[in-house]
């Protein structure tokens, strides 16, 4: 398989340019003149193995529950939440139509 390589123009928050900063650094101890570019494309490589890694071992139940046809859901029993109520774990998050996300704050 031959590699070929396209630029990508994104935008990182302040936060994860941090981090890419921190991985930059480590890299640089291994590999003398490492790059933020190097940095990047080295979380990207390691998040995409990750993520491949997580959707080989879903079973098909975890690929009804995560896949975007909710039609066969009712073929799985319901989740377990223990007893607890669904509605009170966690943050609410609502999702908007450019993409990003809103965290609904409790009133």
């Amino acid at each position: 398989m031959s590699s070929v390589s396209q630029a990508l123009n994104i935008r990182l928050s302040v936060e994860l340019l941090a981090r890419v900063d921190r991985v930059r650094l480590w890299l640089a101890m291994q590999v003398p003149g490492a790059t933020r570019t190097d940095a990047v494309r080295m979380v990207l490589q390691k998040g995409l193995e990750c993520l491949e890694a997580d959707v080989e071992a879903m079973t098909p139940e975890d690929h009804a529950w995560m896949g975007k046809d909710l039609s066969q859901l009712g073929a799985f029993e319901p989740y377990d939440f223990g007893g607890a109520d669904p509605e009170a774990l966690g943050t609410a998050i609502q999702r908007l139509p450019t993409g990003g996300f809103v965290i609904e704050t409790p009133r």
